[in-house]
């Protein structure tokens, strides 16, 4: 996946790069040769269960060693059930918790100690050869991420509240040394529109970019994201198209809580072991509400102020036109830029 300059004929792998060298009406986003060859309109064969175990069964065959993340969200839940319902082994279940205050029971991490772990505990039996680890990315963890990682044209991490396979190997010495060692990353739910043409899904780099990153990076992150297999995610899009409530949102006028409510949970997801809410986007900065109360506990702290600071003044730092964030304002985040549609229905 990359960002391509009409105007210029050239690739982009990280956004920033792409935004200072074109206006962003200038570029497309492109999921790539491994999507465009696809043949969106066969649903693959088999119930949506079959083709999640095939896909983990795939996976265990192929890497030695499987690090699946775990946070007790709708999508890593699916993936973490789809592995012990069918017996798969998980080399390791890895769990992150952020807290550059170093206090790891502030409500920012309420999904991992009050659904992840709990949830963990419940199935021990079952899992028993499996390696529990949390990875806690404290003070000394974010310092170094913020003052030796954080560099806007090398990163499309932009998120305070941080944690995925291309940020954790940098933070961890030795993370990713294991031969035979993959990352499961657990994204992405789909998303379908509908034209005159038919049916279709798409993405706004917004939803996938802080997991992409160039080709050498990728390498050196051991990344796989579960959903994003071609026939995973073609099996996904026609369930979910099927389904007798189907609601089809266009990306003019989408709507991600009533997708996930109309069209997702109970469809493609499974049931969460509990729910836990943070509240709606407060739409005053970038993330999700739990990147906004990690950065306000670690603001509200003197000792760590000088990280969020350090933060700020990087992503104000930008060199880029107004006209490429939301509201013109950089601590918001980029405008999206849409996928080509790829029709699954004529």
């Amino acid at each position: 996946m990359h960002w391509y300059s009409k105007k210029l004929d050239k690739k982009y792998y990280f956004k920033h790069n792409a935004l200072s060298e074109n206006h962003i009406n200038d570029l497309d986003f492109h999921m790539g040769d491994l999507y465009d060859n696809h043949d969106w309109t066969v649903e693959p064969k088999g119930s949506w269960k079959q083709v999640l175990k095939e896909h983990a069964q795939k996976l265990r065959d192929k890497y030695k060693y499987l690090r699946l993340w775990y946070s007790g969200g709708k999508d890593s839940q699916t993936v973490l059930n789809t592995f012990v319902e069918n017996k798969i082994h998980i080399d390791e279940i890895a769990m992150g918790k952020i807290s550059p205050t170093n206090n790891w029971h502030l409500r920012h991490s309420d999904e991992i100690n009050k659904v992840a772990i709990p949830f963990i505990r419940s199935i021990s039996d079952r899992i028993s050869a499996t390696k529990i680890k949390i990875y806690k990315v404290g003070y000394a963890e974010q310092k170094i991420w913020i003052e030796d990682h954080f560099k806007l044209a090398e990163t499309n991490v932009r998120s305070f509240h941080h944690f995925t396979p291309h940020s954790a190997y940098k933070v961890f010495k030795g993370f990713n040394d294991r031969e035979g060692l993959i990352n499961i990353n657990c994204i992405e739910t789909p998303r379908l529109g509908e034209d005159k043409q038919g049916v279709y899904w798409y993405f706004p780099d917004t939803a996938l970019f802080e997991m992409l990153s160039s080709p050498e990076e990728d390498k050196l992150a051991k990344q796989v994201n579960f959903f994003l297999d071609p026939v995973v995610h073609a099996k996904q899009c026609h369930v979910v198209k099927r389904h007798d409530n189907y609601h089809g949102y266009s990306p003019g006028n989408f709507d991600y809580v009533g997708w996930l409510e109309k069209n997702i949970n109970g469809v493609c997801r499974d049931k969460l072991y509990k729910s836990v809410s943070f509240g709606k986007q407060s739409g005053k900065m970038y993330g999700t509400p739990k990147t906004v109360m990690c950065l306000e506990s670690t603001m509200n702290n003197s000792k760590t102020k000088h990280l969020a600071e350090k933060y700020f003044e990087i992503i104000k730092d930008h060199n880029l036109s107004a006209d490429c964030f939301n509201d013109g304002d950089p601590i918001k985040g980029f405008k999206g830029i849409l996928s080509k549609r790829y029709y699954i229905s004529n």
